[in-house]
């Protein structure tokens, strides 16, 4: 006589295949849930209206560091950034703000004196990498220079 060899279902390798792969799923779909919660974006400003206007008052002082006939010539060195600004009268002090496109963050505004050369040097403490807006003022927002730059770059022109 033969002895009943049939395995219980537990025991079988086709129910727990067919029950990991929806397992798997449920822990994939709760994992990308935390991810999202924990990376949430940016929120979108509610006041368009008031944006749209603060977008014109930026336009008209880019315009008037052209007509006032400023430029900008900002270097990448070594965890640095070398500005070097021409059409001042004087090197008072400036604002260079450092805007991420996607991390608000990561996002640096910062006074910068110049030194006995006329020059600016804002040392990073990691390398920038990836798309910025990069915006330089006087201390009195009297003007703007502005431009967005894909990081690493050897030099821009403002």
């Amino acid at each position: 006589m033969q002895a009943n060899t049939k395995k219980t279902w537990f025991k079988q390798f086709w129910p727990w295949f067919l029950i990991i792969l929806p397992m798997a799923a449920v822990v994939a779909g709760i994992t990308t849930v935390f991810i999202a919660v924990d990376n949430k974006p940016d929120m979108v400003v509610d006041d368009y209206y008031k944006t749209g206007k603060a977008i014109n008052a930026d336009l008209s002082l880019i315009k008037k560091a052209k007509e006032l006939g400023i430029s900008a010539v900002v270097q990448q060195q070594k965890g640095e950034l070398l500005i070097t600004l021409d059409g001042l009268k004087d090197h008072a002090s400036i604002s260079l703000s450092l805007y991420h496109s996607t991390q608000s963050k990561r996002d640096k505004i910062l006074m910068l004196t110049a030194d006995g050369e006329g020059k600016y040097h804002f040392e990073t403490e990691k390398s920038l990498t990836g798309k910025w807006t990069l915006r330089i003022e006087p201390f009195d927002k009297q003007w703007r220079l502005q431009k967005h730059v894909q990081f690493p770059t050897k030099e821009i022109l403002l």
